[in-house]
């Protein structure tokens, strides 16, 4: 408990000094209505801060620091936020985040060793085209083609999420140039899209992931492999396989082929 006549005031300078922050900041933090000086002076307009203001700028900074908005901020501390929602959005965020640097770790160190796991992919609306290609260069050739369309088409892409391919059949690289792979190519696009015949929206799906780096030849490798864990963990199969393309082709030409990231995912019944 804290009694009134033990209570040290500070001044907006000392505040600042404690803080690390400067006077505009301060200032901004009450006209956002998230901070309240402990008194003013009527007469000359100096404000006086008391130590939970002080922790009450600490915890702004807290969030602040790990991306939440100034509003999100203010929303979460005067507690005026519908909670539930508000920890759907920031779960969905944060496992946004650990597949970039998932993903990222695995270029980075050359990593052809990582196990698979089990995540979620959010729910995404997206510009779909169905084909069948018969060797990896033409379904790049696709996949491009689909892209640009996309954009030609004026559609806003959904850029926090990577293109990505549904395989509608059995046939993945080990018998390519045979039977072909039918598969979807899919462009993430806005949320608000008007519903047409290449719009699709796939809902928030668990899957068992494997993050492949390299050119297109290591594919077949790592597939197996994934087959062997998921297996050995007795996860089964509840739909067809996606590969995810954080980096291809598509991503830039200062890529070379063998510093290429896929993921591949296969949707399973949830262990948990």
């Amino acid at each position: 408990m804290i009694f009134t006549d033990q209570r040290r005031l500070f001044t907006s300078a000392q505040v600042c000094r404690a803080c690390g922050i400067s006077r505009t900041s301060l200032f901004r933090l009450e006209e956002i209505g998230f901070l309240t000086p402990y008194s003013v002076n009527p007469d000359t307009g100096y404000r006086y801060y008391d130590l939970q203001n002080i922790t009450a700028v600490g915890q702004f900074q807290r969030m602040q620091e790990i991306g939440l908005s100034k509003k999100e901020i203010v929303d979460v501390y005067l507690e005026q936020i519908d909670s539930e929602e508000f920890l759907k959005i920031q779960r969905q965020k944060l496992n946004m985040m650990q597949r970039f640097l998932d993903e990222y770790e695995v270029r980075h160190n050359h990593d052809r060793v990582r196990s698979g796991a089990i995540v979620t992919l959010p729910a995404v609306t997206c510009y779909c085209s169905t084909y069948t290609a018969y060797s990896v260069p033409e379904a790049v050739k696709h996949n491009y083609l689909t892209h640009e369309k996309c954009v030609q088409e004026g559609f806003r892409l959904l850029g926090s999420e990577p293109i990505f391919a549904i395989i509608d059949n059995g046939a993945v690289w080990e018998d390519l140039a045979v039977s072909g792979v039918h598969y979807t190519i899919c462009i993430p696009i806005s949320p608000d899209t008007t519903p047409g015949p290449e719009i699709r929206i796939l809902p928030e799906t668990r899957v068992f992931s494997r993050i492949i780096f390299g050119d297109s030849s290591v594919v077949p490798m790592y597939i197996d492999t994934i087959r062997k864990e998921m297996s050995e963990r007795k996860l089964t199969p509840s739909g067809p396989p996606r590969v995810v393309m954080h980096v291809g082709a598509y991503a830039g030409a200062h890529y070379k082929p063998e510093d290429y990231c896929y993921e591949f995912t296969v949707p399973v019944n949830d262990p948990l």
